[in-house]
């Protein structure tokens, strides 16, 4: 930061462009070219105060031009405010290992998607291939558009992570990236690619919203990208939550050998599907019980109304201490198996 504010002239302290600062909207386009694999110009690029911003303000911009129905995954994000103020009616469409069920997408008569390709959130699937030819085919066909959630796709520990789907069909893709996962959600920087068509539409949307983002913290984050200490910073912790992810794993397979982990090798939390005996109830049980001991986990239920199946829980490992994972989940293994004796409190 120190860096950033003794190089930056005093014309650059203004309020500036509205879409972000043209250092960080360059550097970004060379970064997400170079790594994710997307068609990215410099003027389609719109910087914004997180991902929450970012998709209220897609959410805004396909309601402008025309869309009405948009699918959702099922399970999927647990809030929906922003799709439901911008006038969007949601769609739920279940995913499996292999991601949202295309087929089902386009059954529906939807007009467009939000989806999380490269590692669905909550469930921990990556859109296969075929599904994501089908959905690009679908896609040119009906002039449809997709927000395409970017979640975790730094994050992958047992290969390269696939492409993004705008690098497939840029002009149908809003592509929309964040800092919070890699850096700190209070640095409050996102981004949207945004195709050709609907940068107007999005410029018109941005004059009503906001002023722009912090110009300070978006040159010093330029500076980590252009430098190469974003891609060093990204090994480095890569490594940790690589190391972390197998702890957390070996702890599970020695207190809870029965369930099933599910999702690829990525992100900053581990999908254990729960024994099928237990109910909804006994999820809401596990969870709550979890957290008068102090730890936090969510259940299947925070984020599906309507998923069939297996009950679920979602155990973060992105902020919890190594030394603190082997205790938590004896905590956890003393809830499961109360639920399963149908016991109260873990």
């Amino acid at each position: 930061m120190r860096t950033v504010l003794n190089a930056i002239p005093a014309n650059d302290l203004g309020y500036g462009d509205l879409r972000g600062s043209p250092r960080l909207r360059s550097a970004l386009a060379d970064y997400l070219g170079r790594v994710r694999g997307l068609v990215a110009d410099p003027s389609h690029i719109f910087i914004t105060s997180g991902f929450t911003e970012g998709r209220a303000l897609a959410c805004l911009v396909l309601r402008a031009v025309g869309l009405r129905r948009v699918a959702v995954e099922d399970p999927g994000y647990s809030d929906w405010v922003a799709v439901d103020k911008a006038g969007l009616q949601r769609v739920p469409i279940p995913v499996d290992e292999h991601g949202i069920d295309v087929d089902q997408l386009i059954a529906t008569g939807a007009e467009g998607a939000l989806i999380t390709p490269s590692h669905q959130f909550p469930i921990g699937g990556v859109l296969s291939a075929s599904r994501r030819q089908r959905l690009v085919r679908w896609l040119a066909q009906h002039d449809g558009y997709v927000l395409e959630d970017d979640y975790d796709a730094e994050f992958r520990y047992d290969q390269a992570p696939v492409g993004a789907l705008q690098g497939l069909a840029a002009d149908r893709v809003i592509y929309a990236g964040t800092a919070s996962k890699t850096l700190a959600p209070a640095l409050r920087i996102g981004w949207l690619v945004v195709p050709p068509e609907l940068v107007r539409p999005m410029d018109a949307e941005l004059r009503r919203w906001k002023e722009g983002s912090p110009r300070i913290e978006q040159d010093a984050l330029a500076h980590l990208l252009q430098t190469g200490a974003y891609d060093r910073h990204l090994r480095k912790m890569r490594r940790i939550y690589r190391g972390r992810r197998k702890h957390l794993l070996d702890c599970l397979a020695a207190e809870l050998p029965e369930l099933e982990i599910e999702g690829m090798a990525a992100g900053l939390h581990v999908t254990l599907r729960l024994p099928f005996e237990l109910t909804r109830a006994d999820e809401t049980q596990i969870v709550s019980g979890l957290r008068e001991r102090g730890l936090a986990t969510e259940g299947l239920g925070r984020y599906s109304q309507t998923a069939e199946g297996p009950r679920r829980l979602f155990v973060g490992y992105g902020r919890i201490t190594d030394s603190a994972i082997a205790s938590s989940v004896r905590l956890l293994a003393k809830a499961v198996r109360a639920a399963q004796r149908h016991e109260v409190g873990p």
